[in-house]
C-alpha cells in the first residue's frame, strides 16, 4: 500500500491504548501459541529470538520495532536473555465516515499489517517506553491520557521514517489465521462473524478470501476438520458417541451423527465397525489399539495450510497380503497338526516310570515356556506416526517426556535414560531417588540424538508435540513409538506407554489403584465438592488461568469439583490480562510460579498482580482463600506420581477423612 494512505486513515481513527506489557524469556525460554488480542508493537531492548508469526519464521533483534496485527499467533524462542515492550492499541474508524475512508481500511487496514524496522532513534523510543510501562501501572485516567500522548509521538516518528524510507509491509494472510484459528478451537463455539471480528475484517470479505483460496467456507473447512478429529476418537479410543461428540464441537451427539453421515457417507457406528474389520484383516498378530488423542498445543507445518489432524490410512498393509501361497501353507500346516494329534490321541497311560525316576513332559508343554514365547512374540504398536513393530520386552528404554517418565517408574521400569525434568537438577523431588544413574538426554524440547544413540536403546519413546521434527532420526537409532498429544488426560498415553514396554497387567493394576482412591475420595467429599477451584500460572511473560484439560483440571474434573465459570471449559489455559482478572476469582485460588532458579522475575510478576486493585476486590481474596502451590506436582510433571501428589495434596486441604 501507499505510506500517504497509511497515514490518512492512521489521522481518522480513534486510537485507544489497551495495555503496556514488558516481557522477559529466559535462554531457551519458549512461549507458544500466543494470539495476539488487538494490534500491537513489539520492541526489543536487548537480547534476540527465533520468532514464527502463523508459522512463518523471522528474527527478534535488539532495537528492532515490529508491528503486528489482531489475531496473529505468535511463538517465540529466546537465543539468549531477551526482553522487550508490547504495547497493544485498538484503532476504530468512526462511524458514520466517508465511503471512500470505509473503501480504504477495508481494502488496506494498516492495523493488521505485519512490518519491522529499526527506529531512527532507537534511544529515543526506549525513553518513550519505559515512561509509558511506568505510567501504565498508575490507575488515574490522566496516566493513561499521558500514556496515549507518548504512544502518539511514537507513531509519529515511526510514520515519518516510514514516510521517508519505506518499509517492506506484509499483508495479513486471513485464511491462514482463520485455519489457524479452527485448528486450535474447533471444540468451541466458532460463528463466521466471530472469526471476522477476531482478524478485524467484515464476514463478507473472509468468505471470499477463504473461497477463493481454500475452494470452500471457514464453516465448511471447520466442520471437515471436526469430522477428521472425530475419525481419530472413533479409531483410537473407546470413547462413547456423546462423549466424542462433545469434544469435537457438538453438544448434540443425535446432530452430530448427522452431519458425521453427510460428510462420510456413514454414520458414526458404521465407521468405526468398517474401519476394525480392516484393521482386524490386515493384522496377524492379536494386539490392542490405543487410546491415542490429539489435541492441546498445535504445530504448523511448511504449507501454511496443512492440518495436522488429517491422517492417511487408506488401502492394504502389502506385507500381510493373504495370497494362494499363504493359503495352501496354512492348509498344510493344518493338516500337520491333525495328523499329529490324531496319532498321539489313543494314548492315554501314564507314563512309565523307569528305575524309579518318572520321566518329565517336553519342555516346550510347559506354561511358563509358553508364556515366555508369548511375550516374546513381535508386537505391532499403532502409534502417532503410523506402526512400528517391537519384538519381546524392551530392557533398554529412553523416555523423551517427563510424564512418560513417571509413567514407566510406576510399571518397574527403570529408563536407561530420559530427558531431564522442568524443575529439579536434573529431576523432581518426587522422582530423584528411582532415577539414580539414569543419564539426561537433553529436555523435551531438544533431545541430544548423539547421546541417545551411544546408549544403545531397544526402545524410544516420545511425543508427536515436542519431538515431531526428530522422528525419522529417532527410529534411525532404535524401535520408537510417539504418543500424540500432551493433554491434561495424561491417563491416555500411560496406557500406550504401559503396553509398549509389555507391562499391560502392572499398568491396569497400577490404574485400578489410582481410581480406587480418587473414587474414595470423591465419595467423602460431599458438599465440599460444590467448592470453585481457580487455578492460575504466574511467569515473567504471561500470566494464565487453567481449565479442564489440564493436568490438576483432569483431576478436579474426576473428584467432581465445580470451577469458576471462566475455567469451566473443556479448554486447556487463558492467557490473562489485567482487565480480566475477575476471571480468576472463585472459592480457592490455587496458584503456582514458574521460575528459573537464581530468578525474581516471575515473583515480582505475582506481586505486581497481587497488588492491583483489580485483584484485591476478589472474593477469594477477601476470604483469604489463595494458595501457593508446587507447579511440579500441580503442572508440569504431569504423570502418575504427580497424580497420586496432588490427591495427597487436595485431601490434605480439604480435610478428608
Amino acid at each position: 500500500m501507499r505510506i500517504s494512505d497509511h497515514i490518512v486513515l492512521w489521522n481518522h481513527v480513534l486510537i485507544r491504548v489497551m495495555d503496556v506489557r514488558r516481557m522477559m524469556l529466559e535462554p531457551g525460554e519458549v512461549m507458544r501459541g500466543y494470539r495476539v488480542p488487538t494490534s500491537a508493537f513489539l520492541y526489543v531492548t536487548s537480547g534476540s529470538a527465533q520468532m514464527y508469526m502463523d508459522g512463518v519464521e523471522s528474527r527478534m533483534e535488539r532495537f528492532h520495532v515490529l508491528h503486528v496485527g489482531k489475531g496473529l499467533s505468535l511463538d517465540i524462542v529466546a537465543a539468549e536473555q531477551l526482553e522487550y515492550f508490547m504495547v497493544l492499541y485498538k484503532a476504530t474508524l468512526p462511524l458514520p465516515s466517508r465511503f471512500e475512508l470505509v473503501s480504504l481500511m477495508e481494502r488496506e487496514n494498516p492495523f493488521q499489517l505485519r512490518y519491522s524496522l529499526s527506529p531512527k532513534f532507537p534511544i529515543s523510543w526506549l525513553e518513550k517506553l519505559e515512561h509509558m510501562y511506568q505510567t501504565w501501572q498508575a490507575p488515574s485516567p490522566l496516566d493513561k491520557f499521558k500514556v496515549k500522548t507518548l504512544f502518539y509521538q511514537l507513531l509519529y516518528e515511526l510514520l515519518e521514517q516510514l514516510h521517508e524510507k519505506g518499509v517492506d509491509v506484509i499483508p495479513p494472510d486471513l485464511v491462514s489465521q482463520a485455519v489457524y484459528y479452527m485448528e486450535e478451537h474447533y471444540q468451541e463455539p466458532v460463528t463466521l462473524e466471530a472469526l471476522a471480528d477476531m482478524l478485524e475484517c467484515t464476514s463478507r470479505q473472509l468468505l471470499r478470501l477463504f473461497k477463493n483460496q481454500m475452494d470452500t467456507s471457514p464453516i465448511e473447512y471447520l466442520i471437515q476438520l471436526r469430522v477428521n478429529k472425530a475419525k481419530e476418537l472413533l479409531i483410537y479410543t473407546d470413547r462413547t458417541l456423546k462423549e466424542i461428540s462433545e469434544s469435537v464441537g457438538y453438544a448434540d451427539s443425535y446432530y452430530f451423527s448427522r452431519i458425521f453421515k453427510k460428510q462420510e457417507g456413514v454414520s458414526p457406528k458404521s465407521f468405526k465397525e468398517s474401519y476394525d474389520r480392516e484393521w482386524r484383516r490386515n493384522n496377524p498378530f492379536p494386539v490392542s489399539k490405543y487410546s491415542i488423542v490429539a489435541g492441546g498445543l498445535r504445530r504448523y507445518s511448511s504449507n501454511g495450510y496443512e492440518n495436522h489432524y488429517h491422517y492417511k490410512k487408506e488401502g492394504d498393509s502389502q506385507m500381510y497380503k493373504k495370497t494362494r501361497a499363504w493359503m495352501t501353507t496354512m492348509v498344510v500346516i493344518c493338516f500337520t497338526l491333525l495328523l499329529s494329534a490324531c496319532s498321539t490321541g489313543g494314548s492315554t497311560a501314564t507314563p512309565t516310570a523307569t528305575n524309579g525316576v518318572t520321566p518329565l513332559p517336553a519342555a516346550s508343554s510347559s506354561p511358563s515356556a509358553a508364556a515366555n514365547k508369548e511375550a516374546d512374540a513381535p508386537r505391532v504398536i499403532k502409534h502417532a506416526m503410523g506402526e512400528t513393530t517391537i519384538k519381546g520386552t524392551p530392557s533398554r528404554i529412553v523416555i523423551l517426556t517427563n510424564e512418560g517418565t513417571e509413567a514407566l517408574l510406576a510399571v518397574g521400569v527403570k529408563p536407561v535414560g530420559a530427558v531431564m525434568s522442568w524443575i529439579g537438577e536434573p529431576w523432581y523431588d518426587h522422582i530423584k531417588n528411582d532415577m539414580q544413574n539414569v543419564t539426561v538426554v537433553g529436555d523435551e524440547l531438544q533431545p541430544n540424538l548423539e547421546l541417545i544413540a551411544s546408549l544403545k536403546p531397544d526402545l524410544i519413546i516420545g511425543n508427536k508435540v515436542r519431538q515431531e521434527k526428530i522422528y525419522d532420526q529417532l527410529k534411525q537409532i532404535a524401535p520408537t513409538v510417539f504418543a500424540a498429544d500432551l493433554v491434561g488426560d495424561w491417563k491416555v498415553n500411560f496406557k500406550l506407554y504401559s503396553e509398549v514396554v509389555n507391562k499391560k497387567d502392572e499398568g491396569e493394576k497400577a490404574m485400578a489403584a489410582f481410581d480406587k482412591r480418587v473414587a474414595e475420595v470423591k465419595a467423602k467429599l460431599g458438599s465440599k465438592a460444590a467448592t470453585k477451584v481457580s487455578l492460575a500460572r504466574f511467569s515473567a511473560t504471561q500470566v494464565r488461568i487453567y481449565q479442564k484439560q489440564t493436568f490438576a483440571g483432569v483431576l478436579l474434573g474426576q473428584l467432581g469439583f465445580a470451577r469458576p465459570e471462566s475455567q469451566d471449559k473443556d479448554s486447556f489455559i487463558e492467557v490473562m490480562k489485567k482487565e480480566n482478572i475477575a476471571k480468576m476469582d472463585g472459592d480457592v485460588l490455587f496458584y503456582f510460579v514458574s521460575e528459573a532458579k537464581g530468578k525474581t522475575d516471575a515473583a515480582n510478576v505475582v506481586k505486581e498482580w497481587m497488588n492491583d486493585p483489580l485483584f484485591k476486590n476478589l472474593n477469594v481474596v477477601k476470604a483469604n482463600k489463595v494458595v501457593q502451590v508446587d507447579e511440579g506436582i500441580w503442572n508440569s510433571a504431569g504423570g502418575y506420581k504427580a497424580a497420586n501428589l496432588l490427591l495427597d495434596e487436595l485431601i490434605k486441604y480439604f480435610d478428608v477423612k
